[in-house]
């Protein structure tokens, strides 16, 4: 005994009781007035003479041809509350601007979502005082809906030519680096095409080939090969020239020749202070390792850091310049200053 395919509710008009498993073209319409679903060929026999009335069973909406369209949406209960939310909208088009203030905004927006509620999920009194209160808001703000909606269209044209010339913009910046690329890859293609006719061409007859600045590598490996061909010496194309070996160096000096012996004093030795002649000989000091020469040689630098600096001669000389350079340009300066005053 064969078992028949399982047959989905879905894919079976509940008008006529065809299913999609004999009929692949089958499309279902819906009409919003009722919201029943039915397949095209049912549409197109029971209203394409004139309205008639809905074939569900206790349904008794008359429907028209021309009200019927395909689905978004496979659950018709969200098709439903979306063409309600979309017609309440239509009429409630008010924005933020036409209130004083954004309380009256926010108390606008929550009567107009209680009506949809009681439009989409009220029961049949709710859903008739729903739908009463919106043809009256209709009929009484109908020029102010008619501005709203003009308002609203335009803004929607401005953001349709915006995102238009969006598109044509990056369009065009495609076809800019397209052309860029092809530009770029025939002149690579001429610059091979020189290279080729110039390595070619007979001596004298050379041309020098630059691109971007830089010289080509057959030309210096030509320039090479005659520069060694003037001296009488066998050349090959190609080969690495050998570098002569460097001259040794001396050790290595991390501080690039800089002098670190004061030249403004010297320090002799057998310094002492009170202070920390009693810590020079603690165990506890010099058991790291600490020198209490390096503290007498840090208090003489910092002692003397601050001679030959004149602060106001170097802002107005420059900053830089050694102490005997400062004292030199500021006398000069000076000396220019009296003799215009004697002047």
């Amino acid at each position: 005994m064969s078992r028949s395919p399982m047959v989905c509710t879905d894919d079976m008009c509940p008008v006529c009781k065809t299913i999609r498993y004999l009929n692949k073209d089958m499309e279902f319409l819906i009409n919003p007035e009722c919201y029943h679903s039915m397949c095209s060929n049912c549409v197109n026999r029971l209203f394409n003479d004139g309205p008639n009335q809905c074939p569900y069973a206790g349904c008794h909406r008359t429907l028209r041809r021309k009200g019927f369209r395909s689905a978004f949406f496979g659950d018709l209960s969200v098709e439903r509350e979306v063409d309600i939310r979309r017609r309440v909208a239509a009429v409630f088009n008010q924005a933020e601007d036409d209130f004083e203030t954004l309380r009256d905004y926010n108390n606008y927006l929550q009567m107009v979502e209680d009506l949809t509620f009681d439009l989409v999920s009220g029961n049949e009194g709710k859903r008739r005082n729903a739908e009463a209160q919106l043809q009256q808001w209709e009929a009484s703000h109908k020029a102010e809906i008619e501005r709203n909606r003009k308002a609203g269209r335009e803004a929607d044209e401005q953001a349709r030519r915006r995102l238009t010339a969006e598109k044509e913009a990056a369009r065009q910046r495609r076809l800019d680096a397209i052309r860029e690329a092809e530009e770029e890859k025939r002149e690579r293609l001429m610059s091979r095409e020189a290279e080729l006719d110039n390595m070619a061409a007979p001596e004298g007859q050379r041309v020098q080939l630059k691109r971007r600045g830089q010289t080509s590598r057959v030309e210096t490996a030509m320039n090479t090969a005659m520069a060694t061909a003037d001296v009488g010496k066998l050349s090959i194309r190609g080969l690495k020239e050998k570098k002569k070996a460097p001259a040794p160096e001396g050790p290595y000096d991390p501080f690039g020749g800089m002098d670190f012996v004061p030249s403004r004093y010297k320090l002799g030795e057998g310094l002492s202070h009170p202070q920390i002649e009693k810590y020079r000989y603690d165990p506890g000091h010099t058991t790291g390792g600490y020198d209490f020469d390096e503290y007498t040689a840090r208090v003489m630098f910092e002692a003397f850091a601050g001679m030959g600096v004149f602060i106001e001669d170097e802002k107005e000389v420059g900053i830089g310049l050694s102490a005997s350079q400062v004292a030199s340009i500021g006398a000069g300066i000076a000396a220019v200053g009296d003799k215009m005053e004697l002047d």
